[in-house]
C-alpha cells in the first residue's frame, strides 16, 4: 500500500473511531432514565460522569506517551477493547451502581483516553501543511459523537427500552468499528525519524515553559463551562422553562463543539495560536452570561449552549495544533495529555452543577461558576503571555 493511499486511509478511520469515543459527552441522555428506573440521585449520576472525564484526561498522559514510542495501532487496539469492557460491565451489572460507575466510569475513562491521542497525533503527522485543520476536523468527528448517540439512543428510550439495553446495544455497534480504525492506523515514513528525541525528552521541562502554563490554563477554564452545562444539558432545560429546546439541547452543544473544531483550527492556520485562543475565550464569556438571561426564551437558550459548544470546540483544535507546531508532531502524543490533564480537573464542573442543584432547588449558580471560570482563564492566560511574545513570536 502506497503512502498516498495510507494517508486518505488513516483519517477517515481515526474520524470514526473519534466519532465512537465522544459517546460520553452525550451523557445526560442517561441521566433521567438512570435516575427514574433506578433511584439514582444528581450527584451520582454526574460522578459517573466525572470519573470517566478525569479518568480519561489522567490516564492520557500515560497512553500518549505509549502512543509516541510504540506507535498508534497497538496502543489503539488496547483502548477500544477497554471501550468495548466498559460497556459489557455496564449491561450486566444489572443497575449496581457500583458496576455503572465501575463500567462507564473507569473503564471507558481508560478505553478511551488510550485510544483519543492516536487518531489525532497520526492524523497531524501525515497532514504537516494542514495541522490545525487536520486537527480540528478530527476533533469535530468527537464532538460530533452525542448527536449520533443521541439519535440511536433517544428513539430507544421512547420505545421504552431499559437504559442499560440501549447502553448494550451501543457498545455492540461501536466496539466493532473501534478494532477495526484501530487497526488502520499507521506512522508516516520514516518511522524511527525522531525516536531518540522521543525517548530523551523529559516532560518535567515544561514545568519552566509559560508556553505551556499558558496552554494549560487555557485548557482548564476553556472546558469547564462546557462540561457542567453538557453534564446537566436537558436537566437545565427543563429547569429553566425552554421545554422546547429540551430535545435539542445536547444537539445544540453537540454542534457547536464539532463546527468550533473545524473553524478554530481554520482559524489556527490563518491568524495563529495567540488570535485564535483569544477570541475563543471572548465568545466563551459572552454565550455563558447570555445563558444566564435565560427567561422562557428557547431561542436563546439554544443560541448560548451552541456558543458554549462552539468555543468548547476551540481547544480540541488550537491546542494540539498549536503543540505540533511549537514543539513538533512527534512530540503531540507526549505533551498534549499533560494539557488535556487541565480537562481532568475541569471534570468535576458537572459534579459541581449537580451538588449546587441539589443544595439550591437551581442550575443557576452553577452557570455562574462556570461564567466566573471563563473569565478567569482570559485574564489569566494573558497574564502568562506578557513577554512571552517577544520570545517566541505569535504564541
Amino acid at each position: 500500500m502506497t503512502s498516498e493511499v495510507k494517508r486518505w486511509l488513516v483519517l477517515p478511520a481515526g474520524l470514526v473511531m473519534l466519532l465512537c469515543l465522544g459517546t460520553a459527552q452525550a451523557w445526560s441522555v442517561y441521566v433521567a432514565p438512570l435516575q427514574r428506573q433506578y433511584g439514582l440521585s444528581s450527584f451520582e449520576t454526574q460522578l459517573v460522569f466525572t470519573t470517566a472525564t478525569m479518568v480519561f484526561c489522567l490516564f492520557m498522559i500515560v497512553a500518549g506517551r505509549w502512543q509516541d514510542r510504540f506507535g498508534p495501532r497497538p496502543v489503539a487496539l488496547a483502548g477500544a477493547l477497554l471501550v468495548g469492557a466498559s460497556y459489557a460491565i455496564t449491561y450486566l451489572a444489572g443497575g449496581r451502581y457500583f458496576f455503572l460507575w465501575l463500567g462507564m466510569g473507569v473503564f471507558w475513562g481508560l478505553g478511551s483516553a488510550t485510544t483519543y491521542t492516536c487518531p489525532i497525533a497520526t492524523a497531524v503527522k501525515w497532514f504537516p501543511r494542514h495541522r490545525g485543520l487536520v486537527a480540528g476536523l478530527s476533533a469535530a468527528a468527537y464532538g460530533a459523537g452525542p448527536i449520533v448517540v443521541q439519535a440511536i439512543a433517544q428513539p430507544l428510550l421512547d420505545r421504552r427500552w431499559p437504559v442499560l439495553s440501549v447502553m448494550g446495544f451501543i457498545g455492540a455497534v461501536y466496539t466493532p468499528l473501534l478494532v477495526l480504525s484501530a487497526l488502520a492506523m499507521a506512522t508516516p515514513p520514516p518511522v524511527d525519524h525522531h525516536a531518540s528525541e522521543v525517548a530523551s525528552f523529559r516532560r518535567r521541562s515544561l514545568l519552566a515553559d509559560r508556553r505551556f502554563w499558558i496552554l494549560f490554563f487555557g485548557m482548564l477554564c476553556g472546558t469547564f463551562p462546557y462540561l457542567l452545562v453538557m453534564g446537566n444539558a436537558k436537566l437545565i432545560a427543563e429547569a429553566w422553562r425552554v421545554s422546547a429546546a429540551v430535545g435539542l439541547a445536547i444537539p445544540a452543544l453537540a454542534v457547536g463543539n464539532s463546527v468550533g473544531r473545524i473553524f478554530w483550527g481554520y482559524t489556527l492556520d490563518r491568524l495563529g495560536s495567540a488570535a485564535a485562543m483569544r477570541g475563543a475565550q471572548i465568545i466563551l464569556i459572552v454565550c455563558a452570561a447570555a445563558l444566564l438571561t435565560v427567561r422562557g426564551s428557547e431561542a436563546v437558550f439554544l443560541i448560548a449552549a451552541a456558543g458554549i459548544g462552539f468555543c468548547y470546540g476551540s481547544n480540541f483544535a488550537i491546542y494540539p495544533g498549536t503543540i505540533a507546531r511549537v514543539y513538533g508532531p512527534h512530540l503531540l502524543g507526549s505533551i498534549y495529555p499533560l494539557v488535556m490533564a487541565a480537562q481532568g480537573i475541569s471534570s468535576i464542573a458537572p459534579s459541581i452543577g449537580g451538588h449546587l442543584r441539589d443544595l439550591t432547588g437551581s442550575f443557576q449558580p452553577g452557570v455562574i461558576v462556570s461564567l466566573c471560570v471563563a473569565a478567569a482563564g482570559l485574564i489569566l492566560t494573558t497574564f502568562l503571555r506578557w513577554g512571552t511574545w517577544k520570545r517566541h513570536g505569535d504564541f
